[in-house]
């Protein structure tokens, strides 16, 4: 659990099978890549982060806003 959340439920939930985090060089995961994600959560976030959370890219969800 970092920063009140919990990871693995998170993970579980946003990526697609076998998928997890992009993880810094010391191991810290920092955000889920589009390409490790399910469908639902591709459109969800494009949604959010063009409209509600605005970005300046659409990539991918850094930890904080997942």
């Amino acid at each position: 659990m970092a920063d009140g959340f919990e990871e693995e439920a998170i993970a579980q939930l946003l990526c697609t099978p076998g998928k997890d985090f992009a993880r810094t060089a010391a191991g810290r995961r920092v955000r889920i890549m589009r390409t490790s994600m399910t469908t639902l959560t591709q459109t969800w976030m494009t949604l959010l982060l063009s409209n509600v959370l605005p970005s300046d890219h659409n990539s991918d969800l850094p930890l904080p806003k997942c």
